[in-house]
């Protein structure tokens, strides 16, 4: 067995130049960092396997409690004068990131991009009195209000007070500082997660409506042919009707429609080594096989419209997507419709059941629970199991977009206001999102059905009433 031996991990925090370093304490020799360089990038030191480590390069910064008022403005004005405020404090403070240094130059009642050449004493003074009074105080462990921002759901920055330069955003307060950084991060590689799945998911049906649409094309191209060839049938009646006036061996004729005599004469290609009946028999076959062609054309259109546009509502969930899980629901739906391969599970354990879909909830202004699929597995599990048959049901026309039922209550008329709330909220989660006046359809849900076999989302309904809105997008709830 080993022996036990202790090891120093230093963890050197520095930005885009931050490292993990291991040391043997007693020999103060590397013994390897997360991040290997050479002299060839730093000519101030090596961090490699056996080499001496060396503590980071002073950055030349101050401590903000070892200044005073007169100190504190002789460093700032020995910057260069083109410079910004806030390049200028942040160069000068150790300890001070590019968004603190911003926040104290704004509450100083400055412009943080002011070149220090138009500051002089009374801005600086202004500058110093915001370090004594909120800074200085955090440097001794005081008044620490622990803030992560929020543009959206998206986390934008942290800092241990609250940032005024992010007014009209969401803020959340945290315990401590470690929470909120804990949270910070933990956020941050969500959000780069569901990107990462969002991209490769749109990438994905990106790719299938490409492949869709030009089957569709070369279907609508098969289609004009077989069409134009359905007029082999006249030619082959208008041929019998005349062989009298058929020369043999001849390779073209005129003659007259059968079914307008008064009309113009059709010209007509014949094979000149065929009698004018073997013409006729040949130009019958070619009609038949043509209308037979038609009708699998039709079809098999029909299917490549129908799956595109599927795919397109796929594509407006995907767009409208906030949050990881809805991206989960739209991955496991793009599997079980074999557009994705399955991962192979490696061990068949019994694990808990699998979860329903999260439909969205919110409360319309009178009262009335509105429920919002976002995707077609939330709008399957809203409309045909969650909906009741008196609940209202709603959809864009015409276009890919969610699911919204408004929940009845016993002995209560659902209000006209809430289903033209409902129906703009029917709008917004659709692909008719930036338009105006979109039309939605409204029915009860005893009126909705899906057909056997039919796509996930896809639905019939009649006994319906169309709404003409514009889009309302939900409210958030309130900081």
């Amino acid at each position: 067995s080993g022996e036990f031996q202790d090891l120093v991990l230093i963890v050197e925090i520095m930005g885009k130049h931050s490292n993990l370093i291991l040391v043997n304490p007693e020999s103060n020799q590397i013994i390897d960092g997360i991040k290997r360089y050479s002299h060839a990038l730093s000519r101030y030191r090596e961090v490699l396997p056996g080499r001496t480590y060396l503590l980071p390069p002073e950055q030349d910064k101050v401590h903000p409690l070892t200044l005073n008022e007169d100190k504190f403005i002789k460093l700032m004005l020995s910057h260069p004068l083109n410079n910004s405020l806030q390049k200028v404090l942040f160069s000068v403070l150790e300890g001070l990131g590019p968004v603190m240094a911003r926040e104290i130059i704004l509450r100083g009642d400055l412009d943080p991009s002011l070149h220090l050449e138009y500051c002089g004493a009374h801005e600086l003074q202004s500058i110093w009195q915001v370090l004594q009074k909120l800074i200085h105080p955090l440097y001794r462990g005081e008044n620490i209000e622990p803030t992560i921002v929020f543009q959206g759901k998206q986390p934008t920055a942290f800092a241990p007070i609250p940032l005024t330069q992010y007014q009209g955003l969401k803020f959340v307060r945290y315990q401590t500082v470690n929470e909120m950084l804990d949270l910070f991060y933990r956020a941050r590689l969500e959000l780069n997660r569901f990107r990462q799945i969002q991209r490769h998911l749109t990438h994905v049906i990106k790719n299938e409506l490409s492949h869709c649409r030009k089957k569709l094309s070369f279907q609508e191209q098969d289609e004009a042919a077989a069409n134009r060839a359905l007029k082999l049938r006249l030619w082959g009646e208008t041929v019998f009707a005349h062989l009298h006036l058929i020369k043999p061996g001849a390779k073209e004729v005129s003659l007259p429609n059968i079914y307008e005599p008064d009309g113009p004469h059709i010209k007509i290609k014949l094979a000149p080594s065929m009698t004018a009946s073997q013409n006729a028999q040949r130009f019958f076959r070619k009609y038949n096989k043509a209308r037979d062609s038609l009708k699998i054309i039709k079809k098999n259109k029909r299917k490549t419209a129908a799956e595109i546009r599927y795919l397109n509502s796929v594509k407006i969930s995907l767009e409208q997507a906030d949050i990881l899980l809805e991206l989960k629901e739209i991955q496991t739906e793009l599997e079980d419709s074999g557009y994705l391969r399955k991962k192979k599970k490696k061990h068949k354990k019994k694990g808990p059941k699998k979860m329903a879909p999260q439909v969205k909830k919110i409360t319309s202004q009178d009262g009335f629970t509105i429920l919002i699929g976002k995707n077609n597995k939330q709008n399957d599990y809203l409309t045909m199991r969650l909906a009741h048959d008196n609940d209202y049901w709603l959809h864009v026309k015409d276009s890919a977009g969610g699911h919204i039922v408004v929940k009845s209550i016993p002995g209560q008329e659902v209000p006209l206001s809430t289903l033209e709330e409902a129906a703009g909220l029917a709008a917004y989660f659709s692909e008719a999102r930036l338009s105006s006046k979109v039309p939605v359809d409204c029915t009860k849900r005893k009126h909705v059905s899906k057909p056997k076999g039919a796509r996930p989302g896809f639905v019939i309904y009649k006994n319906h009433e169309t709404f003409y809105v514009d889009p309302i997008a939900p409210e958030e709830p309130k900081n």
